[in-house]
């Protein structure tokens, strides 16, 4: 358990325990073990202090606020055991498009999922609708029969239950106001938020009514990914796709039925319904009042939709810093470099960071904060170059924050997660929809083991130019997998490892583009398994020689491993062929391009050549730290002292 957290209403946070745990660890262990056995807690473990959190709005309403409960620690030590046995099992029971307290799930695979969506129906001329309903007191209404009922159906052991509804048995909780507290009083629903069970929890209860909507709406069709998305969900945050009146009508009956069975209510009056494309049918009628939008809403803390939409994440960002630095203006005399590094990375920028990861911000914005960064850490004259003040502090910098860098180690651990991420990605089909608009070349993920420079990226979205344009400033090395899938799936064009362009027929790359054969699988559909019939090939290229074409299939051939050629040998077209495996993506190896620049400041010490697929995002940022000031760090020593002492 982590230090440094409020602790209920005996007052003993767990530094308590974990100082004294020789000499209280078997007495709370035999309560536990009584409190199980009895099905019911001391009342100190019962009872919770709840005190309020505001939310956005009018906080005249009692709406507004946010209850939290204060739970003590001995309560706390029961909970987290039991998370720690629930959260295994998570991943399969909840599906991908809920992402609240699963493991290798992230809030940014909602964010993703949404803006991709609005992206693709812009870009393709899609209809969609988006409704965004809002929960009132979501973990607070939940009843506890039906919660019990629930993990009943889901099919976990009735021992597990009974220790969870021990818990939440004859719980109370003491409310504080302005510094004291009020009377005790029962609670007989709702899940307690501070409960490290908690969100899991939630994500189970809400999981029926999720479930019932993937059945019955008809969802949105991503083009060229043959997949579908009905909804996005973070805990009680929850996104539907509609596209006809009939979606709407079932989504309200639906969330009618849910209400009843389980006490949920959604407020209406905050829920937003936002249109995308041409309706020339009319559009369809929204229960509660809602009325459609058009461009653009917030959710889970992003601004998403047209450019006016995205905009509104940055306004006031510059204001927003620079008031976060001012609290600090007046103790920078008295603060080391360290420390002023620490309130700038910790304090100041780290407010950008969530929108960042998902939103490429205007032109120069992130220059206008650099330099008031910058300007702070100096606090008068500037010392040494900016540059340098970004490299760790082991390698001569100070570590100071350097924000380009930030997004751009971003946009790669975007890239890492699209590549290697896991099978059941839910943003992957979105993302494929977008990538195959690429120009003639109808491929997504493998646009990554091409030369990505020589592709035409033109038509896609602001934040995807971002990604390859950072990408193209790493060297790549494709090192091959053993998945026949993704041999299959090797480009033959545009600098991909099997491209022989250059060698025999002039323009290969735009002859094949024509003809259809972008990847090893068309070669193969048209060549066989052992890439001979040189005949068949050169009537789909409309070639006449067949001593060229023949002598492209031969460079092919050795362009392959020997262990790729059994594996084609092996591959078959029927239904008893091997299995492919689209998950492992072939190992692709990194390294900065830095080419034309040295220097000891430009030595890669750890950010050399990386596995991709495994690489951390602190040597992704420091990789891109390089990169990005090659030219700045290019000879330019680390001490003045290397000549006079010759080392």
């Amino acid at each position: 358990m982590e230090n440094g957290r409020a602790s209920g209403i005996d007052g003993l946070p767990a530094e308590f325990y974990k100082a004294f745990w020789a000499v209280i660890g078997q007495d709370v262990l035999d309560v536990l073990r009584d409190s199980i056995q009895r099905g019911e807690l001391p009342l100190s473990c019962r009872r919770a202090v709840l005190t309020l959190l505001p939310k956005k709005g009018d906080l005249t309403h009692l709406k507004n606020w946010r209850p939290v409960s204060l739970l003590c620690t001995d309560y706390k030590l029961l909970s987290k055991a039991l998370a720690s046995r629930l959260t295994k099992v998570m991943e399969r029971l909840i599906h991908q498009d809920q992402t609240y307290c699963v493991p290798d799930r992230s809030i940014f695979d909602n964010v993703y999922l949404i803006r991709d969506i609005l992206d693709v129906s812009r870009l393709l001329g899609l209809k969609t609708g988006l409704i965004f309903l809002d929960q009132e007191k979501a973990f607070d209404r939940v009843e506890h029969e039906y919660l019990w009922k629930v993990l009943e159906t889901f099919g976990f052991n009735p021992g597990f239950v009974a220790m969870i509804r021990v818990l939440y048995c004859e719980i109370e909780s003491v409310l504080k106001v302005n510094g004291g507290l009020c009377a005790p009083f029962r609670v007989y629903r709702g899940i307690r938020q501070g409960c490290s069970l908690s969100g899991m929890l939630y994500s189970l209860a809400i999981e029926p009514l999720l479930n019932k909507l993937r059945s019955f709406l008809s969802g949105f069709n991503i083009p060229h990914a043959n997949a579908s998305v009905y909804l996005s969900a973070y805990a009680d945050d929850l996104v539907v796709m509609i596209n006809t009146q009939e979606d709407v009508n079932v989504l309200a009956a639906i969330l009618n039925d849910f209400q009843i069975l389980s006490s949920a209510k959604v407020n209406w009056t905050k829920s937003e319904a936002i249109l995308v494309g041409e309706w020339g049918g009319g559009q369809p009628t929204l229960p509660g009042g809602l009325a459609w939008k058009r461009g653009g809403f917030k959710y889970l803390g992003v601004y998403l939709g047209t450019n006016e939409f995205l905009n509104k994440n940055w306004e006031g960002s510059v204001e927003h810093v620079k008031g976060r630095l001012s609290r600090w203006k007046r103790l920078v005399p008295k603060m080391s470099y360290r420390g002023r590094t620490l309130v700038i990375n910790n304090l100041a920028a780290s407010s950008l960071w969530h929108k960042l990861a998902c939103v490429d911000p205007p032109p120069n914005l992130l220059a206008n904060i650099q330099a008031q960064l910058v300007d702070f850490f100096w606090d008068g004259l500037h010392w040494i170059p900016q540059s340098v003040l970004h490299l760790p502090k082991e390698e001569g910098g100070q570590g100071l924050v350097q924000l380009s860098s930030r997004a751009a180690a971003f946009r790669l651990q975007f890239i890492q997660r699209l590549l290697t991420g896991p099978r059941d990605l839910v943003w992957r089909a979105a993302a494929s929809g977008l990538l195959h608009t690429v120009k003639g070349l109808g491929l997504d993920r493998a646009l990554f083991l091409m030369d990505t420079k020589m592709l035409d990226i033109s038509g896609l979205p602001m934040f995807y130019r971002g990604l390859f344009k950072i990408w193209n400033v790493f060297k790549k090395q494709n090192k091959g997998c053993q998945s026949v899938h993704w041999l299959l799936e090797e480009p033959l064009v545009y600098g991909g490892r099997l491209d022989i362009s250059g060698v025999t027929v002039p323009a290969l790359s735009r002859t094949l583009v024509s003809s259809g054969i972008v990847t090893l699988r068309e070669l193969v559909n048209i060549t066989g398994s052992d890439l001979s019939r040189a005949e068949d090939l050169a009537a789909r290229m409309g070639l006449r020689s067949r001593r060229v074409v023949n002598q492209l299939l031969h460079r092919w051939r050795s362009a392959l491993t020997s262990e790729e050629r059994v594996q084609l040998m092996d591959y078959q077209h029927t239904e008893t062929g091997p299995a492919e495996d689209e998950s492992s993506f072939p190992r692709v190896n990194i390294a900065p391009d830095l080419d034309g620049c040295a220097g000891p400041l430009l030595e890669c010490r750890s950010e050399g050549e990386m596995d991709f697929g495994s690489v951390s995002g602190k040597l992704l940022y420091r990789a891109c730290v390089k990169v990005l000031n090659k030219k700045k760090l290019s000879g330019r020593v680390d001490t003045p002292w290397r000549s006079v002492l010759g080392f």
